[in-house]
Parts: C-alpha cells; sequence; structure tokens
C-alpha cells in the first residue's frame, strides 16, 4: 500500500488529490491517504445545502462548506477529525470494498482496545455512537473508499452546523445529532495526541492491508 501524505488542511486539496490518483494510477498498489482539514462541512455530491446545514451559523463560525465527489450524507470536521482515503484497482462490486475498508478501520481500531461495529450501509459505531462514515467514488478502473474518524472532534459545533434528518433520528429514538455520534480517543487508554493516532492508522492500516484482508 502507498501511503500520501499531504499536510494541507484545504479538503479541496485532498479530493483533488484522490481524483488524481482514482483517475491517474495505472498499477495494482492501493494508496491510502489519511488526513486533516480546518472546520468544513462536506456535503454528498447531491445534498441540498439548505436542508442540510445551519448556514447562518457555519458563516458565524468560519466553516467552510464544499461539496465532495462521492454520494451520502453531510459531515462535519475539523482538526480533531482523521479522515482516511483508499484508492485501489476496482475488482469486485463497490460494497465490497467498501465492507473490506470498513473492516480494515475496524481492525486497526481493535489494536488500540475499541470495539467498534460496522452497522447499515456506511456506518461504523461504537457503544451504539457513529465514529465514521463511508462513501466512494469511482472511476473507469478505480475506486475510492474514504471517510472520516471522530476521533477528537468539536462535537458541540458539529450538532450545531448540521441539521437533523427527522427520517434517521425518530425511529431510532435518537433525539439529536449530538446524541448520535461519539469520538474514539475517551475509549483510548493511552492519552494519544492525534498525530499519535495518524502514525498508529498510517502503520496498521498498511500491515493489515498487506495481510491480504
Amino acid at each position: 500500500m502507498f501511503f500520501v501524505e499531504n499536510k494541507s488542511y484545504d479538503a479541496k486539496i485532498h479530493f483533488e488529490t484522490e481524483e488524481h490518483y482514482t483517475r491517474t494510477v495505472k498499477n495494482n498498489v492501493p494508496v491510502l491517504m489519511l488526513w486533516q482539514t480546518d472546520k468544513t462541512v462536506m456535503l454528498g455530491n447531491n445534498q441540498d445545502v439548505e436542508a442540510e446545514v445551519n448556514i447562518e451559523f457555519a458563516q458565524k463560525e468560519n466553516i467552510e462548506i464544499i461539496r465532495r465527489p462521492s454520494g451520502g450524507g453531510a459531515i462535519y470536521t475539523d482538526k480533531g477529525t482523521v479522515l482516511y482515503s483508499i484508492i485501489e484497482p476496482i475488482t469486485k462490486e463497490a460494497k465490497i470494498h467498501r465492507e473490506q475498508t470498513a473492516e480494515m478501520i475496524i481492525q486497526a481500531l481493535a489494536m488500540l482496545g475499541v470495539t467498534a461495529v460496522q452497522e447499515g450501509r456506511n456506518d461504523i459505531l461504537i457503544e451504539g455512537k457513529k465514529i465514521s462514515g463511508l462513501a466512494q467514488h469511482t472511476s473507469p478502473t478505480h475506486i475510492c473508499t474514504h471517510g472520516s474518524l471522530l476521533y477528537d472532534t468539536d462535537l458541540e459545533i458539529l450538532s450545531k452546523v448540521l441539521l437533523p434528518n427527522e427520517s434517521k433520528l425518530k425511529p431510532k429514538g435518537i433525539t439529536s445529532i449530538r446524541s448520535r455520534v461519539t469520538n474514539i480517543k475517551p475509549y483510548i487508554d493511552n492519552d494519544y495526541s492525534i498525530n499519535r493516532f495518524i502514525e498508529f492508522l498510517k502503520q496498521n492500516l498498511q500491515a493489515i492491508s498487506r495481510s491480504g484482508l
């Protein structure tokens, strides 16, 4: 697995990098990206910004609003969030690529003593609360599966800038976005800085990939 490092906090640059590798890579070596952003709301490629985002609050907090190339729901990210992108040749159904990427994340977290599970089509949970969602975009030959990990994200800002989808929350008895999500950091025994967590993911996701998952 080839690791691409980019220190920018501008989400647009990382999506451009994803697009570059998804469309130009000619070999069969998977590409791994781990990255962070400034305060950003990322919309799925077909979402209505006014239905998903508290625009007034976003402007007040200097939160950038961008649209990503994949589908899925709106997410909030900041420097306490770790985003991951895995780009690989299309060798199976997109669903299988997505499930395998989720399993890699789950295995890596297990090495830190954190028990996470995949639920539904796109979500990874700890104790019933969401820590990550996955989405995908493709070229004719390659697929990019990407997602965000709530490591030490400001969940108060997250809950205020994203507008709740009542159709998703009410059937599960959830009263707010804030009660549906959690950070990973409190579940780790050692006091990992986010940089240490990123380095851990880099080493272990590469090792898991080599193991042939």
